[in-house]
């Protein structure tokens, strides 16, 4: 980690690092950003009587703090419905979710979650509605940690059941769709900058596989780093470009079994 923080987190427990990396200003974005969103929603739609959204309050960065944090729980204690992590069934039944909130405010906050505001986000971006998130959690993950010098460019996909038009299919998963994220890591598996894909005709990043090793790496050219990429990135022309920028490469060829 970056001085000074390297020495103030010697001892630093995980709620400590967490609160670094998703700092209170963030917090305070979803927080307001729910609000409106919920506020704009139940005027708009004029809900019936005795709708739960009757009973929506505005929300706050404690209560975000302790959504996330039952959303970080329920993926370590995997259940088959949200409903069960409120159940009193002997089996099924957790404890722990209804000590935070109740299982109407984990869904009515579920249902107006929201990073941005509808009315002014550019609707030629298709993830405006979660870019202020992305870019705020890029600019966190690179102010407390320099990587070390081996760094390497992959991807991921992130389970996703909605409608969207980007998302990408995986027969070889578990869950067949997600959203597909090209991720800069650094040993132990620290995450330095994330990119979200969202298509072929809109995305102007990630559109070639050099396009996206670039745009992760832009913040750490010049210092010496060697990235390791797969086939899939590799290419003469990306090996060049990060000459260009004091920057190595190291290619894992799949189909060859070597290293190039």
């Amino acid at each position: 980690m970056k001085p000074p923080y390297s020495n103030l987190l010697k001892e630093a427990g995980p709620d400590q690092y967490y609160d670094l990396l998703v700092p209170e200003e963030i917090l305070e974005m979803i927080a307001e950003q729910t609000n409106l969103f919920a506020s704009q929603n139940i005027t708009a739609r004029q809900t019936k009587p005795g709708s739960r959204s009757h009973s929506w309050k505005p929300t706050n960065k404690t209560e975000i703090k302790q959504f996330l944090g039952l959303v970080l729980f329920m993926g370590v204690v995997k259940l088959p419905k949200l409903a069960y992590y409120w159940s009193k069934d002997k089996i099924l039944g957790q404890t722990f979710p209804a000590t935070v909130m109740s299982r109407n405010r984990f869904e009515l906050l579920l249902q107006y979650l929201h990073f941005s505001d509808n009315l002014s986000v550019d609707r030629n971006d298709r993830i405006a509605k979660i870019r202020p998130l992305i870019d705020a959690l890029n600019a966190t993950f690179q102010k407390y940690y320099s990587p070390k010098e081996d760094v390497c460019v992959d991807e991921s996909q992130v389970p996703f059941r909605g409608r969207i038009i980007f998302r990408q299919y995986n027969k070889s998963k578990r869950h067949k769709y997600g959203m597909k994220l090209f991720k800069l890591c650094t040993v132990p598996g620290y995450t330095c900058k994330l990119n979200l894909y969202s298509g072929k005709n809109i995305d102007a990043i990630n559109t070639t596989p050099t396009n996206v090793v670039m745009a992760l790496c832009e913040n750490i050219f010049d210092k010496g780093h060697t990235l390791a990429t797969d086939n899939w990135y590799t290419s003469l022309q990306l090996a060049y470009r990060l000459l260009e920028k004091q920057t190595h490469l190291i290619a894992h060829c799949e189909k060859q079994k070597r290293i190039a």
